[in-house]
């Protein structure tokens, strides 16, 4: 035997976890294969790792160093690989062809690529509707967007393609400054039945009809007054209490505006990451995503009301 990747994960996740049961949930093997895999590391090292007792394990001397050097290794081991995966990515002349929605996701997407992949030029295009997302990522036009999606309208994915959600958002309520409502700060759906709302043109994400439904589940026909796709027409529109929008969290400014937020958040979009399979980008997906999450939680802190409904519970409804 020789001591591999999976004996130091297994040795520093036992560590971590602070007993083999937990080790073995963790690592989805059963506690008896933990149990039969440490006692084969600890005859390799010639010594136990660990002390068992009925409260778990606790590392020996021998244990905490073994644990101390395997997470350095696997952290290096970690950087080899995502080194090795951005210079393959890298090595094609090829732009990066970025498409998506235009949501915070698609500008963060953007800046992550051209931060990751310094020696490729990346490309971009903001394209509303889904369908013509989704037939360009199966041709291969496009490597990766961003796209959105709607509770009961479902994305077809074509083949070869794979995505992952990356964030639940909500949908704010803007009001005039002027309107009875404007100092609420958390209203209930219903309380908006009678109002007239300006609204997106529909088109083929779905929004438009998800939005009647839940409306008509909280017990009123949604009103729609004014149409338009430009986000400054509504504002303009709903100062001049014309009328509500919708409010995305995090956005250009609103002037004459205040901002409401929903109880309960029946009202949302899931923003999603697709990507062709075949892609020089696939095996940096994981490190795309991360990077996006760390970039978009630096927004929702410069968002006052954002940041207060994120920290007053609402991460646990966004986070994936």
């Amino acid at each position: 035997m020789r001591l591999e990747i999976r004996h130091l994960e297994l040795v520093v996740e036992v560590a971590e976890a602070g007993s083999l049961r937990r080790a073995a949930a963790r690592l989805h093997l059963s506690q008896p294969a933990v149990t039969t895999q440490l006692k084969r590391i600890e005859q390799f090292v010639g010594g136990a790792l660990f002390i068992r007792s009925t409260d778990g394990v606790v590392p020996t001397h021998t244990g905490a160093e073994l644990v101390r050097d395997a997470r350095n290794l696997l952290r290096q081991f970690d950087a080899l690989q995502r080194t090795a995966r951005v210079n393959a990515a890298s090595e094609s002349g090829a732009p990066v062809k970025v498409g998506g929605i235009p949501a915070q996701q698609f500008s963060l997407l953007v800046n992550a690529l051209t931060a990751m992949l310094p020696r490729r030029e990346v490309t971009s295009r903001t394209i509303r509707e889904t369908g013509t997302l989704t037939a360009l990522l199966r041709s291969g036009e496009l490597d990766v967007a961003v796209l959105r999606e709607f509770s009961g309208f479902p994305v077809r994915r074509p083949e070869g393609v794979e995505h992952r959600l990356l964030l639940r958002e909500p949908f704010f309520i803007g009001v005039s400054q002027r309107h009875p409502l404007a100092e609420r700060g958390e209203i209930e759906l219903a309380d908006l039945a009678g109002e007239k709302w300006v609204m997106p043109d529909p088109d083929d994400s779905g929004m438009n009809e998800y939005f009647a439904r839940v409306c008509a589940s909280a017990g009123f026909e949604q009103r729609i007054a004014h149409l338009t796709t430009e986000a400054h027409v509504a504002f303009a529109l709903t100062a001049e209490n014309r009328g509500i929008c919708l409010l995305y969290p995090i956005g250009t400014a609103r002037d004459g505006l205040a901002t409401l937020s929903l109880a309960g958040t029946p009202l949302s979009r899931d923003l999603v990451l697709a990507w062709r399979t075949g892609s020089r980008l696939a095996p940096l997906v994981d490190e795309v995503c991360a990077k996006i999450d760390q970039d978009y939680l630096a927004l929702v802190e410069g968002s006052r009301f954002y940041r207060k409904w994120w920290h007053g519970g609402g991460s646990a409804f966004a986070l994936p």
